[in-house]
Formats: C-alpha cells, sequence, structure tokens
C-alpha cells in the first residue's frame, strides 16, 4: 500500500528526515501580539527566538487553520491509499480534536479514502521519530491498522528528560505555578520534566547550572527502566551550544550510533520552554 505518514510542527521534525521519509507536516501558528506566522514556512526557528526574548508577553500557539488543514489532509487522501497522521497530544491542543473533524469531512466527500487520526498522546521528536518507524513499517508492507497498533507501542519505549534554562516560560504558560517558579528561581533549582499521561510532568529535579548536562545523563543511566543494553537517544534544544554538548557526551559514553535524532524545539514547543533548554528522550526497557 501506498501510505502517507503526516506529522505537524509540534514535532520538531529535521527537514532532511521528513524529506528522506516523505513525511508530510502540516504547520501550527505561532502569534506575537496581533501578528501570526505559520510557523516553518513564515517563521523560522532562528526568527522565532529573536522574537521571544525580545517580547515582553509570552507568545501564544494555534492550531492549523481548519480549511489548510482539510486542503492537505483531503489531497493526500486522494493521492495515497491511506494516510496516518501522528498529532501532537490531545491534552496540550485541541489540534486532534479537529483534525478528527477534518477527517470526518472528509470521508463524506470523499468516502473512498482511508484516513486514520492518531492520538500521539506525546511531544516534539517522541512524534517525528514514531513517524519515522510508521514509514519504515509502511515499506516493509504493514497495514494502517498493523502500523497504528505497532507504533502504539513503539511511542512508550522512550521517556523524556527535560532542563530548561528559566522557569519563566513554563510558569507563564501555566506549567507551574507562580510560588515554585519563583521559589525554584531563587534556590537554583532545574526540574526534571518528563511527558506523562499526554501532558508535561515534573519527575525529579537538579540543583546548580553547573555540569548538568553530566548529571542528567548519570539520572538516565540511574533509571532502572534505561535499556543500558541497547543505549539509544533522540536529542532535541533551543540552545545549540547545550545540544552538541549532549551529543558528544552520549556518544563518548554509549558509542557513536546511540544518537538516533537531533533537532531544535521550533516555535510550539518553544513557547513554553524558552531559550536555553534541551531535552535527552531515552530508549527504555520494553
Amino acid at each position: 500500500m501506498d501510505i502517507k505518514i503526516v506529522v505537524d510542527t509540534s514535532s520538531d521534525i529535521p527537514a532532511d528526515v521528513a524529506k528522506k521519509y516523505n513525511i508530510g507536516i502540516l504547520s501550527f501558528l505561532s502569534i506575537f501580539g496581533e501578528e501570526s506566522y505559520v510557523t516553518g514556512v513564515e517563521l523560522t526557528n532562528a526568527e522565532f527566538y529573536k522574537k521571544l526574548e525580545s517580547s515582553d508577553k509570552i507568545p501564544t500557539t494555534a492550531q492549523t487553520p481548519y480549511g489548510d488543514m482539510y486542503d492537505y489532509l483531503l489531497e493526500q487522501t486522494k493521492t495515497h491509499d491511506s494516510v496516518i497522521y501522528f498529532t501532537i497530544s490531545s491534552k496540550g491542543s485541541g489540534q486532534y480534536q479537529t483534525a478528527n473533524l477534518v477527517a470526518e469531512e472528509i470521508a463524506e466527500e470523499y468516502p473512498e479514502g482511508d484516513i486514520h487520526i492518531v492520538d500521539s498522546e506525546k511531544f516534539s521528536l517522541y512524534i517525528a521519530q514514531t513517524a519515522v518507524y510508521a514509514a519504515e513499517l509502511a515499506a516493509e508492507g504493514k497495514t494502517p491498522a498493523e502500523i497504528i497498533a505497532d507504533c502504539a507501542e513503539y511511542i512508550k519505549s522512550w521517556r523524556c528528560y527535560l532542563l530548561v534554562d528559566t522557569l519563566k516560560y513554563l510558569e507563564k504558560g501555566g506549567r507551574i505555578n507562580k510560588t515554585a517558579a519563583v521559589v525554584g528561581t531563587l534556590l537554583d533549582i532545574k526540574p526534571v520534566l518528563t511527558i506523562e499521561n499526554g501532558l508535561v510532568e515534573s519527575m525529579d529535579k537538579l540543583r546548580g547550572k553547573k555540569k548538568l548536562v553530566e548529571k542528567l545523563i548519570d539520572k538516565i543511566k540511574e533509571d532502572e527502566d534505561f535499556d543500558s543494553e541497547n543505549p539509544r537517544f533522540l536529542v532535541v534544544q533551543s540552545d545549540s551550544a547545550r545540544g552538541e554538548e549532549v551529543c558528544k557526551k552520549l556518544e563518548d559514553e554509549f558509542g557513536n550510533c546511540c544518537v538516533r535524532m537531533y533537532s531544535e524545539f521550533g516555535p510550539i514547543i518553544g513557547t513554553h520552554v524558552g531559550p536555553g533548554a534541551f531535552a535527552i528522550i531515552a530508549g527504555i526497557k520494553a
């Protein structure tokens, strides 16, 4: 079957990876005051972070406009045997619900089409890596139902460890309360965040600003679920120097091929984590 895999810009999928696996991308909107930008098209990551640091207010994000999503998914449905769209977590955005409405409308206009909307319950490279896995399964001849079932298990085989440089974006975005943000800043506490049940949650904390990469890698190694026999990592950042440091230290310790994907937080996730953030998404035991 000719199966088209689709994600959105919340996946932070690298352009070269999307091109290699022919993965489609739907764009969210990034909004600064009265100015709205199509992420990945009208606003690059570099431009976003420059605006973020100079803006008095935290920007907001908006779903892919309904008409744009409808036109794109209808076109893909008409030109492929099947379409599978892995959306951002439904608990973090209304994109999943909107996509289902679009799919229902497409089914009425083009009943012979086959389109599947899948709630990833995750963010960022969780989605990108799963999309790559789905594309590989499609190339092996798996059916849409088999791909969706396999991917539901595959995405659970990763665990995120996220550190942010400042708590203000999480606080202003409602991810942590103001008191926790103030106390954390005063005590120089770095919460280690993860993704559970479709939401960002705190899993641990680190103190101080020195050797954060080493401390986080040690934290991963201490996790009893970490798959030390098959070490594999996804690295995503909003600080290229820190991201490169993370990759080097992981490769020094676990081998040159251990980093499966490397990317930068785009505007959708970057709005909440801010500049200077980095995450290691590590493979865990089945």
